[in-house]
């Protein structure tokens, strides 16, 4: 087994302790709360401003606020975008913050039921942050290139976990052609 192996082995084990002892309801309120909350709506924003742009009933809104503030077409457009991100930023706020808290206090039930849910369930949120993060790094490996990801890929070369293919195969490689 590699030294890549071996590290795999003591992320999983933090994952599962970490998951047991914040269960799922603590581990949410964690990775929902704060600045993860606040880059969580902003994406979800983000996603949600084209759909949002699309209805009718908001281009009229925007319509007749533009005619009352007497604007001329090319800044009406981006005042209007602005409006509009900045009050669905808010209504995802609302959001997100009532169905953590609704989510949270159903999987903090005192049933045993509930108890071993919450904390299988806080395993999951534990391993889907830590591949998120291994991701992220395997990313930021690749975007520096040179030296750095030829030796990263030839300690990963090997690996019992699949470690070398999923540096190979990371998904995160096509977000910037998404996005450009």
């Amino acid at each position: 087994m590699l030294l890549a192996d071996w590290i795999m082995l003591g992320v999983i084990a933090v994952v599962i302790i970490l998951g047991l002892v914040a269960g799922f309801s603590g581990g949410l309120k964690f990775f929902t709360g704060g600045i993860f909350g606040i880059i969580i709506s902003v994406i979800v924003t983000y996603f949600l401003l084209g759909v949002v742009n699309s209805w009718g009933f908001v281009n009229d809104l925007m319509d007749k606020l533009n005619g009352a503030m007497g604007l001329g077409e090319g800044i009406s457009n981006a005042i209007d975008q602005i409006i509009i991100a900045v009050v669905l930023f808010i209504v995802v706020q609302i959001l997100r913050i009532i169905i953590v808290k609704i989510l949270a206090e159903l999987f903090e039930i005192n049933n045993v039921f509930f108890k071993v849910i919450n904390r299988v369930l806080g395993i999951a949120v534990m391993a889907a942050v830590a591949v998120i993060v291994g991701l992220l790094v395997f990313q930021i490996i690749y975007w520096v290139g040179g030296n750095t990801a030829s030796s990263v890929t030839s300690a990963l070369d090997g690996s019992v976990f699949g470690l070398d293919w999923l540096y190979a195969n990371n998904p995160l490689r096509s977000l910037p052609d998404i996005f450009s």
